[in-house]
């Protein structure tokens, strides 16, 4: 029986996507694949909970809920927070591959100098304290895990402004 209600669904969704995308414009378009995706998340949710797989079945909701503009998240931010709570760490993990064989290594005794501190800030070497704490906001705004970031970039950007400050006490 749920097999031919969701064939129902899905069969509805169908005329509906060909009906739009007949008249649509590409936004449009866009709206209505999105809307379809949003509504198959939520359904592939539902299927889930009656399975009684819950742990996948909520973030499959939330990007359903998302996909159709319900949720002030993207989908892509859900699945960062998914990860972050299943696996902490996996950012800093992904970032350490991207990154393997850019040339950018941490230092090798593990505590930051302070030429890597001015790099990661960007400001000049002997800069004032005040120019380091606006360069510290001004990266934190883009890098905070908050805003889309890392923790392990904020821990960076934290790490190189105590270094420099250090220095002006």
């Amino acid at each position: 029986m749920p097999e031919i209600l969701l064939g129902l669904v899905v069969l509805v969704l169908g005329l509906w996507a060909v009906n739009s995308f007949s008249k649509a414009d590409p936004k449009q378009a866009a709206r209505v694949v999105r809307a379809i995706g949003g509504v198959a998340a939520l359904a592939f949710a539902v299927f889930l909970l009656l399975r009684g797989e819950i742990g996948l079945a909520i973030p499959v909701g939330l990007i359903g809920l998302g996909l159709l503009g319900w949720m002030s998240m993207q989908p892509r931010d859900l699945f960062a927070a998914y990860f972050d709570r299943r696996a902490p760490g996996w950012r800093e993990y992904a970032q350490s591959n991207a990154g393997a064989g850019s040339g950018t290594r941490p230092s090798s005794s593990g505590k930051m100098t302070e030429e890597e501190a001015y790099q990661i800030l960007g400001v000049q070497a002997g800069a004032s304290a005040e120019d380091i704490a606006r360069a510290h906001r001004s990266l934190m705004k883009k890098l905070h895990p908050d805003q889309g970031g890392t923790t392990y970039l904020a821990a960076r950007v934290n790490e190189a402004k105590d270094v420099l400050l250090r220095r002006h006490r």
